[in-house]
Protein backbone atom coordinates (compact mmCIF):
# COMPACT_ATOMS: atom_id res chain seq x y z
CA UNK A 1 0.00 0.00 0.00
CA UNK A 2 1.21 3.85 -0.46
CA UNK A 3 1.80 5.33 2.48
CA UNK A 4 1.26 8.73 3.83
CA UNK A 5 4.54 10.56 3.45
CA UNK A 6 4.39 11.91 7.02
CA UNK A 7 4.21 8.30 8.12
CA UNK A 8 7.52 7.70 10.88
CA UNK A 9 8.81 4.13 10.79
CA UNK A 10 10.66 3.39 13.82
CA UNK A 11 14.53 2.37 13.84
CA UNK A 12 16.58 -0.08 15.86
CA UNK A 13 19.95 0.52 17.10
CA UNK A 14 21.26 -2.89 16.89
CA UNK A 15 19.94 -3.22 13.17
CA UNK A 16 21.88 -0.03 12.52
CA UNK A 17 24.95 -1.59 13.20
CA UNK A 18 24.35 -4.24 10.47
CA UNK A 19 23.82 -1.61 7.69
CA UNK A 20 27.05 -0.48 5.95
CA UNK A 21 26.78 3.44 5.49
CA UNK A 22 26.48 3.77 2.16
CA UNK A 23 29.08 7.27 0.94
CA UNK A 24 27.74 10.12 -1.29
CA UNK A 25 28.08 8.39 -4.64
CA UNK A 26 26.28 5.83 -3.57
CA UNK A 27 23.32 7.58 -2.09
CA UNK A 28 23.46 10.18 -5.32
CA UNK A 29 22.83 6.68 -7.48
CA UNK A 30 20.37 5.57 -5.44
CA UNK A 31 18.55 9.07 -5.50
CA UNK A 32 18.83 8.69 -9.52
CA UNK A 33 17.46 4.92 -9.37
CA UNK A 34 14.31 5.88 -7.44
CA UNK A 35 13.49 8.58 -9.51
CA UNK A 36 14.36 7.13 -13.01
CA UNK A 37 11.94 4.01 -12.34
CA UNK A 38 8.46 3.56 -13.02
CA UNK A 39 7.42 2.09 -10.19
CA UNK A 40 6.76 2.52 -6.56
CA UNK A 41 9.69 1.93 -4.12
CA UNK A 42 9.29 -0.59 -1.60
CA UNK A 43 10.41 0.10 2.28
CA UNK A 44 10.64 -3.36 4.05
CA UNK A 45 9.88 -3.51 7.63
CA UNK A 46 9.01 -5.64 10.86
CA UNK A 47 6.64 -4.25 13.15
CA UNK A 48 7.01 -0.76 11.87
CA UNK A 49 11.20 -1.05 12.02
CA UNK A 50 13.52 -0.49 9.34
CA UNK A 51 15.24 -2.97 8.36
CA UNK A 52 18.02 -2.57 5.23
CA UNK A 53 15.54 0.12 3.16
CA UNK A 54 16.23 3.56 5.59
CA UNK A 55 18.26 5.58 2.91
CA UNK A 56 15.88 4.75 0.38
CA UNK A 57 13.31 6.14 2.50
CA UNK A 58 14.82 9.24 3.47
CA UNK A 59 14.88 10.16 0.08
CA UNK A 60 11.21 9.65 -0.63
CA UNK A 61 10.32 11.64 2.15
CA UNK A 62 13.03 14.60 1.24
CA UNK A 63 11.87 14.06 -2.12
CA UNK A 64 8.17 14.04 -1.54
CA UNK A 65 8.20 10.56 -3.46
CA UNK A 66 5.39 8.13 -2.57
CA UNK A 67 6.41 4.50 -1.51
CA UNK A 68 5.02 1.36 -0.19
CA UNK A 69 5.77 -0.54 3.05
CA UNK A 70 6.46 -4.19 2.81
CA UNK A 71 5.54 -5.68 6.16
CA UNK A 72 7.80 -8.37 6.99
CA UNK A 73 7.06 -11.87 9.27
CA UNK A 74 9.39 -12.74 11.55
CA UNK A 75 9.33 -15.16 14.71
CA UNK A 76 11.59 -12.44 16.83
CA UNK A 77 14.48 -9.99 16.36
CA UNK A 78 16.63 -12.86 16.09
CA UNK A 79 14.94 -13.71 12.97
CA UNK A 80 14.68 -10.54 11.96
CA UNK A 81 18.72 -9.64 12.13
CA UNK A 82 19.53 -12.74 10.33
CA UNK A 83 17.38 -11.33 7.47
CA UNK A 84 19.66 -7.86 7.66
CA UNK A 85 22.69 -9.76 7.94
CA UNK A 86 21.53 -12.00 4.59
CA UNK A 87 20.87 -8.93 2.89
CA UNK A 88 23.38 -7.01 3.75
CA UNK A 89 26.14 -9.91 2.73
CA UNK A 90 24.51 -10.01 -0.66
CA UNK A 91 26.37 -6.90 -1.44
CA UNK A 92 29.12 -6.39 -3.94
CA UNK A 93 31.04 -3.28 -1.64
CA UNK A 94 31.20 -4.59 1.63
CA UNK A 95 34.60 -3.57 3.24
CA UNK A 96 36.45 -7.13 4.94
CA UNK A 97 35.51 -5.92 8.17
CA UNK A 98 31.89 -5.28 7.90
CA UNK A 99 31.73 -8.86 6.36
CA UNK A 100 33.52 -10.37 8.71
CA UNK A 101 30.97 -8.66 11.47
CA UNK A 102 28.33 -9.62 9.52
CA UNK A 103 29.27 -12.95 9.47
CA UNK A 104 29.49 -13.13 13.23
CA UNK A 105 26.45 -11.18 14.22
CA UNK A 106 24.69 -13.60 11.88
CA UNK A 107 26.06 -16.98 13.53
CA UNK A 108 25.52 -15.32 16.78
CA UNK A 109 21.65 -14.78 16.13
CA UNK A 110 21.69 -18.54 14.72
CA UNK A 111 22.60 -19.73 17.96
CA UNK A 112 20.60 -17.63 19.93
CA UNK A 113 18.43 -19.09 22.79
CA UNK A 114 19.80 -22.75 22.12
CA UNK A 115 19.98 -25.14 24.62
CA UNK A 116 23.08 -24.76 26.96
CA UNK A 117 23.77 -28.24 27.70
CA UNK A 118 23.39 -28.72 23.42
CA UNK A 119 25.53 -25.50 22.97
CA UNK A 120 29.03 -26.80 21.95
CA UNK A 121 27.87 -29.20 19.40
CA UNK A 122 24.77 -26.56 18.26
CA UNK A 123 27.57 -24.19 17.87
CA UNK A 124 29.83 -25.99 15.50
CA UNK A 125 26.97 -27.27 13.40
CA UNK A 126 26.21 -23.55 13.21
CA UNK A 127 28.82 -22.48 12.07
CA UNK A 128 29.65 -25.31 9.68
CA UNK A 129 26.30 -24.86 7.46
CA UNK A 130 26.95 -20.96 7.99
CA UNK A 131 30.46 -21.43 6.74
CA UNK A 132 29.66 -24.20 3.57
CA UNK A 133 27.09 -21.29 3.06
CA UNK A 134 29.88 -18.70 2.46
CA UNK A 135 32.79 -20.73 1.73
CA UNK A 136 35.07 -20.59 4.84
CA UNK A 137 35.79 -23.14 7.75
CA UNK A 138 33.56 -23.34 11.05
CA UNK A 139 36.46 -21.94 13.11
CA UNK A 140 36.25 -19.11 10.64
CA UNK A 141 33.13 -18.31 11.53
CA UNK A 142 33.59 -18.83 15.33
CA UNK A 143 36.42 -16.43 15.25
CA UNK A 144 34.35 -13.44 13.45
CA UNK A 145 31.78 -14.08 15.94
CA UNK A 146 34.28 -13.39 18.70
CA UNK A 147 35.08 -10.43 16.14
CA UNK A 148 31.48 -9.29 15.82
CA UNK A 149 30.82 -9.40 19.36
CA UNK A 150 33.82 -7.37 20.57
CA UNK A 151 32.55 -4.75 18.01
CA UNK A 152 29.09 -4.33 19.47
CA UNK A 153 31.42 -3.67 22.81
CA UNK A 154 33.31 -1.05 20.79
CA UNK A 155 29.65 0.21 19.41
CA UNK A 156 28.26 0.62 23.11
CA UNK A 157 31.15 3.01 24.07
CA UNK A 158 31.91 4.74 20.96
CA UNK A 159 29.59 4.66 17.76
CA UNK A 160 32.51 6.84 15.47
CA UNK A 161 35.38 4.37 16.58
CA UNK A 162 33.40 1.11 15.93
CA UNK A 163 31.92 2.28 12.36
CA UNK A 164 35.86 3.06 11.54
CA UNK A 165 37.27 -0.10 12.72
CA UNK A 166 34.34 -1.62 10.03
CA UNK A 167 34.50 0.66 7.34
CA UNK A 168 38.34 0.36 7.17
CA UNK A 169 39.35 3.50 7.96
CA UNK A 170 41.06 2.22 11.54
CA UNK A 171 42.96 -1.04 11.45
CA UNK A 172 43.06 -3.39 14.50
CA UNK A 173 43.78 -6.84 14.59
CA UNK A 174 41.97 -9.71 15.88
CA UNK A 175 44.10 -10.38 19.40
CA UNK A 176 44.25 -6.29 19.60
CA UNK A 177 40.33 -5.47 19.71
CA UNK A 178 40.09 -8.78 22.36
CA UNK A 179 42.65 -6.70 24.75
CA UNK A 180 40.62 -3.46 24.08
CA UNK A 181 37.02 -4.66 25.37
CA UNK A 182 38.41 -6.46 28.03
CA UNK A 183 39.49 -2.64 29.57
CA UNK A 184 37.02 -0.81 31.50
CA UNK A 185 33.52 1.43 29.61
CA UNK A 186 35.65 4.36 30.71
CA UNK A 187 38.82 3.34 29.12
CA UNK A 188 37.21 2.10 25.76
CA UNK A 189 36.08 5.71 25.39
CA UNK A 190 39.18 7.45 26.26
CA UNK A 191 40.85 4.99 23.97
CA UNK A 192 38.77 6.05 21.08
CA UNK A 193 38.35 9.82 22.22
CA UNK A 194 42.38 9.58 21.53
CA UNK A 195 42.58 7.41 17.53
CA UNK A 196 39.59 10.02 17.17
CA UNK A 197 41.20 13.21 17.82
CA UNK A 198 44.71 11.78 16.63
CA UNK A 199 43.18 10.16 13.65
CA UNK A 200 45.18 6.96 14.33
CA UNK A 201 45.06 4.85 11.51
CA UNK A 202 46.27 1.57 13.05
CA UNK A 203 45.39 0.53 16.81
CA UNK A 204 48.82 -0.78 17.95
CA UNK A 205 48.08 -3.22 21.68
CA UNK A 206 50.90 -0.41 23.28
CA UNK A 207 48.49 3.10 22.28
CA UNK A 208 45.54 0.86 23.73
CA UNK A 209 47.64 0.39 26.81
CA UNK A 210 48.97 3.69 27.05
CA UNK A 211 45.96 5.80 26.33
CA UNK A 212 44.04 3.37 28.81
CA UNK A 213 47.02 4.40 31.15
CA UNK A 214 47.17 8.16 30.65
CA UNK A 215 43.16 8.06 30.48
CA UNK A 216 43.42 7.35 34.71
CA UNK A 217 46.61 9.71 35.29
CA UNK A 218 44.38 12.66 33.70
CA UNK A 219 41.51 12.14 36.05
CA UNK A 220 43.23 11.70 39.22
CA UNK A 221 42.89 14.24 41.74
CA UNK A 222 45.92 15.71 43.28
CA UNK A 223 47.05 14.76 46.27
CA UNK A 224 46.99 16.69 49.73
CA UNK A 225 50.27 17.30 51.73
CA UNK A 226 48.49 15.36 54.38
CA UNK A 227 47.48 12.46 51.59
CA UNK A 228 51.03 12.22 50.23
CA UNK A 229 52.28 11.96 54.36
CA UNK A 230 49.60 8.89 54.75
CA UNK A 231 50.54 7.28 51.71
CA UNK A 232 54.37 7.28 52.21
CA UNK A 233 53.89 6.15 55.63
CA UNK A 234 51.94 3.12 54.08
CA UNK A 235 54.02 2.13 51.87
CA UNK A 236 57.35 2.26 54.68
CA UNK A 237 55.13 0.01 56.59
CA UNK A 238 54.34 -2.57 53.39
CA UNK A 239 58.14 -2.25 52.54
CA UNK A 240 59.22 -3.46 56.32
CA UNK A 241 56.84 -6.27 56.89
CA UNK A 242 57.27 -7.75 52.76
CA UNK A 243 56.90 -11.86 52.42
CA UNK A 244 58.72 -14.12 50.74
CA UNK A 245 58.36 -13.93 47.29
CA UNK A 246 55.95 -16.79 45.84
CA UNK A 247 56.56 -17.36 42.07
CA UNK A 248 53.17 -19.30 42.38
CA UNK A 249 50.93 -16.64 44.55
CA UNK A 250 49.25 -15.20 41.50
CA UNK A 251 48.38 -18.10 39.78
CA UNK A 252 47.28 -20.12 43.33
CA UNK A 253 45.00 -16.98 43.95
CA UNK A 254 43.57 -17.40 40.40
CA UNK A 255 43.21 -20.89 41.15
CA UNK A 256 40.54 -20.19 44.18
CA UNK A 257 39.00 -17.17 41.97
CA UNK A 258 38.60 -19.57 39.30
CA UNK A 259 36.42 -22.21 41.84
CA UNK A 260 34.16 -19.25 43.00
CA UNK A 261 33.66 -18.49 39.22
CA UNK A 262 32.39 -22.11 38.54
CA UNK A 263 30.34 -21.86 41.15
CA UNK A 264 28.54 -18.99 40.33
CA UNK A 265 28.14 -19.62 36.50
CA UNK A 266 26.67 -23.13 37.81
CA UNK A 267 24.52 -21.67 40.69
CA UNK A 268 23.07 -18.92 38.18
CA UNK A 269 22.80 -21.75 35.21
CA UNK A 270 20.71 -24.12 37.92
CA UNK A 271 18.33 -21.66 38.81
CA UNK A 272 14.45 -21.47 38.32
CA UNK A 273 15.10 -18.30 36.96
CA UNK A 274 17.94 -18.84 34.54
CA UNK A 275 14.90 -19.53 31.90
CA UNK A 276 13.15 -16.28 32.16
CA UNK A 277 16.31 -14.01 31.97
CA UNK A 278 15.54 -11.04 29.34
CA UNK A 279 16.80 -11.21 25.61
CA UNK A 280 19.30 -8.65 26.81
CA UNK A 281 20.26 -10.19 29.64
CA UNK A 282 21.10 -13.25 27.49
CA UNK A 283 23.24 -11.52 24.66
CA UNK A 284 24.97 -9.53 27.57
CA UNK A 285 26.19 -13.13 29.49
CA UNK A 286 27.08 -14.76 25.78
CA UNK A 287 29.47 -11.50 25.15
CA UNK A 288 30.65 -11.87 28.68
CA UNK A 289 31.33 -16.03 27.99
CA UNK A 290 32.95 -15.31 24.94
CA UNK A 291 35.09 -13.27 25.80
CA UNK A 292 35.87 -15.35 28.87
CA UNK A 293 36.32 -18.46 26.75
CA UNK A 294 39.00 -16.42 24.30
CA UNK A 295 40.97 -15.31 27.10
CA UNK A 296 40.73 -19.32 28.70
CA UNK A 297 41.71 -20.60 25.46
CA UNK A 298 45.11 -17.63 25.26
CA UNK A 299 46.28 -18.84 28.52
CA UNK A 300 46.58 -22.90 27.89
CA UNK A 301 47.92 -22.11 24.65
CA UNK A 302 50.68 -20.13 26.57
CA UNK A 303 51.17 -23.10 29.21
CA UNK A 304 51.26 -25.47 26.39
CA UNK A 305 53.92 -23.53 24.20
CA UNK A 306 55.93 -22.94 27.63
CA UNK A 307 55.83 -26.45 29.19
CA UNK A 308 55.55 -28.32 25.66
CA UNK A 309 52.65 -30.39 26.95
Amino acid sequence: MIIDNMTEIKTNPLFERLIQPLNEKEILRLKENIMSSESIPAISTWRNTHLTDKYLYNICLENNLPYTVSEKYFEDLSHAAIYVCSVQLSRENLTHEYRKYLIGQKFGYMIFGTDETKQADTRYNTAAVLGHELYISAGTVMKYYQFSTAVNEVFDQSNILAQKILMGKVRISHENIMELVHLMPDEIKAVANSVINDKVKHLTLSYIRNEAKWSHIQTRAVESRKEKIEKKAIKNAAIHQMPLYDPDSEVNSLCMTIDSWISSIQRVHNSENFVKITPKATLQLMKKLSFLEHTVNSMQESLVERNNI
